[in-house]
């Protein structure tokens, strides 16, 4: 079965951890991720944070996320400590619900990897939407931590997750089936996409 870690599709036709933005919205969804995007971090985020740790539905979610920093992020004048600020209490209600963690990273996983080892954070780690190249992804993978892959990846990369058995594809706001992202990888895998395996921290 194809399986898509990461989607903001509000309306996929397959299993699927769908991103949301709104505890609203998590009542929708079979499986889901909560959480503020480094995007969308307002001067109340710390409001907005708490009424997701108070909620009845933060206990039922797939994940938190998505969480991070974003270095190349202009849509604001967010600095790299505020972004930090926020990602580290997100891993502090990770910790607190044992859920896992899928990350927006944007040439800050220097950044990202320092804090989640500073936290001592052991939950699932799943960087999703990457595009590095293969040392980056060994680094990362020799962590433990798990890569998602849209569309568009580095081949050496996707193959290096693979073997590693830390490799999830992802539609993310691509507005794409599933199907399509599985055809890329297997093109790179030298496998059917039917033969693709992803780790089962989610459907088992």
């Amino acid at each position: 079965m194809m399986f898509d870690v990461h989607t903001h599709n509000h309306n996929p036709k397959w299993d699927a951890v769908v991103n949301c933005n709104t505890l609203a919205d998590t009542k929708k969804f079979k499986r889901f991720s909560i959480g503020i995007h480094p995007w969308d971090i307002t001067p109340d985020w710390r409001e907005e944070l708490d009424v997701i740790e108070h909620s009845e539905n933060v206990r039922f979610c797939t994940a938190i996320g998505e969480t991070g920093i974003d270095r190349a992020n202009t849509s604001s004048n967010l600095n790299i400590a505020c972004q930090t600020e926020v990602f580290e209490e997100h891993i502090r209600l990770a910790r607190q619900f044992s859920k896992p963690l899928i990350i927006h990273c944007v040439k800050a996983f220097d950044i990202v990897a320092g804090i989640l080892k500073k936290c001592k954070f052991d939950n699932p780690v799943i960087f999703h939407g990457f595009r590095g190249k293969q040392e980056m992804a060994r680094q990362l993978l020799s962590s433990g931590y798990y890569l998602s892959f849209g569309l568009r990846f580095n081949e050496l990369s996707i193959i290096e997750a693979y073997k590693s058995r830390k490799m999830f594809l992802e539609t993310d706001d691509s507005g794409e089936n599933i199907n399509s992202v599985y055809k890329a990888a297997s093109k790179a895998l030298n496998i059917s996409p039917t033969d693709i395996e992803v780790p089962g921290i989610f459907t088992s």
